[in-house]
């Protein structure tokens, strides 16, 4: 077991690694080469983060190179689940790795990892999904010639998020951060000739922005205060007890303590990469990039970076009075029900999955803020892998949708509108028959995203709700029932459209696309399109193909999906609390009331999908029957509140406006300004130049050459002869007789 704390650090540098061969060998030559080169990599990246998480599940830690136990601290509450205030305990390292890396005055700047048991469960959740999208990218992304490019861009993400997991300081998790965004931006708009896909992905980049700004002021508002940005809670590190109390208590700006300030700068981090509103409108959008990106970024790794932001950082949200928290629970519950509602009213199977993902991280963020940080990070952990296989689920039904005759077709015409025509819900039907692989893992996520017991997302939703309750917080959980709810529903619409009733794809309700004059001829260039089946695989309609690496990456999701919740089981078994255990945090008991509550809530969105749906589009272009009941509000949730279009609206303009009058300024007043100093000091120039020539250069010279032409006359006189002197002598005397003649004398 040494060898896996050991070896911790290789854990990112081996996806690295995959990404520097892609990009700067002749790997990037091969499709095939360069995907399984990064698929190998990532396994051994996998075996290592297991390995790592069994190590520090046994207590196992090194310190000064040598292997010793910890003590468990909190087992035996966990065991037994009695907790009397849940109060959050942060984890004792298994591994402290440092480097200095450059003298900041009289101490020096260090950068590494610190790794506990949280960490190991993270790593070995991104290296396993990561592992499963990479796998299922070789079938999805076979026919694309920027395969390559795109294993590269995915496995820099995956190092980035395995890194930001382990950093040992917020500055090191911070500049990981950024990577990630780059990344994401990278792939979002990996199919750059869309003009929807690159203005997704600038969208994505520069909404995201804006949390991370704050997030770096509340970097530097703790630093300010604490000296150092280091995890930890020894003397100079962040989360030192006497330091926490000291910020908790002093007061700071606004008349808020420096934790409610720092805590609520941080939580604009938050906001933004894990989308929350009202920082929420970048991810369904990112749906533009390639279906192995959505299962990536927006399941498994970077919006969960969010929330494991606050969970990383929770000693500081619980050091006040609890203000910063009661933001972050009003956030978290407010965008679980806020998408919920959205996603009931979509089509396309891709954003349906958006706002289920977004209204999940609702439920991780208000776990948190109601102090529920064990649910946040157990419902974290289980969520990732139920919505990575539900976005790769979909990802095979596209691949096989955009092989069928009518959409075949369609591609030669417009190759978004053909995609888009693709991931309809409407144009889907009977699909059970046709993909049996791709439904029975599909169902095995859906299951767990609605809460069925004994799916993974039941226990793990069960346990937020139950914080909630057993909290007090009847708010909160009121808010997330209702979400709950419509969870179910959504998703029993979106499987029942899907996999039952009658194939409707032969007449399908097909996307106008309005800037098909803008979109590049793929016949033309050949990368315009997102290389599913249908250019892979000579798929008739008559015969749906269903991949096999694509399917294996869905099965093994698929066990996590119906597994994942015995990680951490609330009873009093062996096994039970598993997580609660290894994080040395007291767990919670099993509530009865309030996992009938929630099975109750389930099973009612379920039947209520299954009812109101069950008769529902005969035809692809049949009414929905919400819209049918009601127009109006349907509509509204379709357009999702119409909040892209407030922003466009206000702060878009807003800030085309700015950029007017800024250029009015740029333009006219500095330009003016700095082109009227020109002019002035051009013609300061060109007047002292002719002053220094008159005065200076031409003056003298002229003095010293008349002195010379003078001296030269002179010099001519002087001959010597007695007889040219008595000349020179009556001359001048006749000279000034002359002058008194006729000057002088009158």
């Amino acid at each position: 077991m040494a060898f896996f704390l050991q070896s911790a650090w290789l854990i990112p540098v081996l996806p690295l690694l995959g990404c520097a061969l892609i990009t700067f060998t002749p790997l990037r030559r091969n499709k095939a080469a360069s995907g399984w080169t990064a698929i190998l990599l990532m396994i051994l990246a996998t075996l290592l983060a297991v390995g790592l998480l069994a190590a520090t599940a046994q207590g196992l830690a090194l310190r000064d190179g040598q292997l010793v136990t910890l003590a468990t601290g909190h087992g035996e509450a966990a065991s037994h689940g009695e907790a009397k205030d849940h109060a959050f305990s942060f984890p004792e390292p298994n591994v402290v790795q440092r480097i200095n890396w450059a003298p900041t005055g009289s101490s020096l700047l260090q950068l590494g990892f610190y790794i506990d048991t949280p960490v190991a469960a993270m790593l070995a959740m991104v290296t396993l999904t990561s592992t499963c999208i990479h796998l299922f990218s070789l079938g999805y992304m076979a026919a694309n010639p920027r395969q390559s490019r795109f294993f590269s861009f995915i496995s820099l993400f995956t190092a980035a998020m395995l890194l930001m997991s382990m950093a040992d300081s917020l500055l090191l998790f911070f500049m990981a951060w950024e990577v990630m965004g780059l990344c994401s931006y990278l792939l979002i708009g990996f199919l750059y000739e869309r003009p929807q896909a690159y203005r997704a992905a600038i969208k994505a980049f520069i909404v995201t922005r804006i949390g991370d700004v704050l997030m770096l002021l509340g970097m530097v508002y703790l630093y300010t205060q604490a000296g150092s940005l280091a995890f930890g809670t020894a003397a100079g590190e962040i989360f030192h007890p006497a330091f926490l109390e000291r910020i908790g208590t002093e007061g700071g700006l606004l008349g808020l303590s420096h934790a409610t300030g720092i805590a609520l700068l941080l939580f604009g981090g938050t906001i933004g990469k894990s989308a929350q509103f009202p920082l929420h409108v970048w991810l369904p959008d990112a749906m533009e990039g390639p279906t192995p990106v959505s299962a990536l970024i927006h399941a498994a790794t970077m919006v969960a970076a969010g929330v494991f932001l606050v969970a990383r950082t929770f000693p500081i949200f619980v050091a006040d009075s609890g203000a910063a928290l009661a933001v972050v629970a009003f956030i978290g519950a407010f965008t679980a029900l806020f998408a919920a509602t959205i996603a009931v009213a979509q089509y396309d199977i891709k954003r349906i999955l958006a706002y289920s993902t977004l209204s999940q991280l609702g439920f991780m963020v208000a776990a948190l803020g109601i102090g529920g940080w064990m649910a946040a990070m157990f419902h974290l952990l289980t969520h990732a892998c139920f919505k990575a296989l539900l976005f790769l689920g979909s990802g095979s039904v596209i691949h096989a949708m955009e092989a069928t005759p009518v959409i075949e077709r369609l591609h030669h015409k417009d190759e978004y509108a053909a995609q888009q025509t693709a991931q309809d819900i409407r144009n889907m039907g009977g699909l059970r028959t046709r993909l049996p692989w791709t439904f029975w893992t599909y169902t095995a996520g859906y299951l767990a995203l609605a809460g069925v017991v004994p799916f993974a997302g039941f226990w793990s939703k069960d346990e937020i709700l139950a914080d909630a309750f057993k909290g007090g917080h009847w708010v909160v959980f009121t808010v997330l029932t209702v979400a709950a709810f419509l969870t179910a529903f959504y998703m029993t619409r979106q499987w029942r459209l899907v996999f039952f009733g009658d194939y409707r794809g032969e007449r399908p309700v097909v996307f106008k696309n309005p800037e098909a004059s803008l979109a590049p001829d793929r016949h033309e260039d050949g990368h315009g399109h997102e290389s599913h089946g249908a250019h892979g695989h000579q798929n008739t309609g008559a015969h749906w193909h269903e991949d096999p690496v694509m399917i294996a990456s869905l099965v093994v999701l698929a066990a996590f999906a119906v597994t994942g919740g015995l990680f951490n089981l609330p009873f009093a078994l062996p096994g039970g609390h598993w997580f609660a255990s290894i994080w040395g945090q007291e767990a919670l008991p099993f509530s009865p009331l309030v996992a009938g509550i929630s099975l109750l809530v389930a099973l009612g969105g379920i039947a209520a999908g299954w009812t109101l749906y069950g008769g529902a589009f005969a035809r692809a272009a049949d009414r929905d029957p919400l819209e049918a009941r009601a127009p109006a509000v349907f509509q509204l949730l379709n357009e999702k509140y119409r909040i892209d279009e407030l922003y466009q609206a206000s702060f878009v303009r807003l800030t085309a406006l700015l950029a007017l009058v800024w250029a009015f300024i740029d333009d006219v007043i500095l330009n003016g300004i700095i082109n009227g100093i020109g002019r002035v000091t051009l013609f300061l120039g060109r007047l002292n130049f002719i002053v220094d020539d008159t005065l200076f250069n031409d003056g003298p010279d002229a003095l010293a050459g008349g002195t010379v032409t003078t001296g030269k006359g002179a010099r001519r006189l002087q001959t010597g002869k007695a007889q040219d002197y008595i000349g020179y002598v009556f001359g001048g005397a006749v000279v000034l007789a002359l002058l008194y003649l006729y000057v002088i004398g009158r």
